[in-house]
């Protein structure tokens, strides 16, 4: 994913906190892979439900900047699908 990319889902304009953004997309991409290997990257379909739990992560990060979490926060069922399903993928030899 690139900035300019992500910068049009979130509907950023300016610059400010392109640093940031950065981080955000680098911290997310290792995440994911961290949980599911990198096998999913062969194919097409798996590479866009990553691209989605990525922006849906990184949205999450960007909206929320407190380490408090509220005691009513419910588990996102959608990334935690998506990532049991790019699970499954074999990893990538190489």
């Amino acid at each position: 994913m690139t900035l300019s990319e992500l910068k049009l889902f979130l509907r950023i304009d300016n610059e400010i906190e392109d640093i940031f953004l950065a981080e955000l997309i680098e911290t997310s991409q290792i995440y994911i892979d961290s949980c599911v290997g990198s096998g999913y990257k062969k194919d097409v379909k798996a590479v866009k439900l990553a691209e989605l739990v990525q922006k849906k992560i990184i949205n999450d990060l960007y909206e929320n900047r407190s380490a408090n979490i509220p005691d009513k926060t419910k588990q996102d069922t959608i990334v935690t699908t998506i990532l049991d399903k790019l699970s499954l993928f074999s990893e990538v030899s190489g």
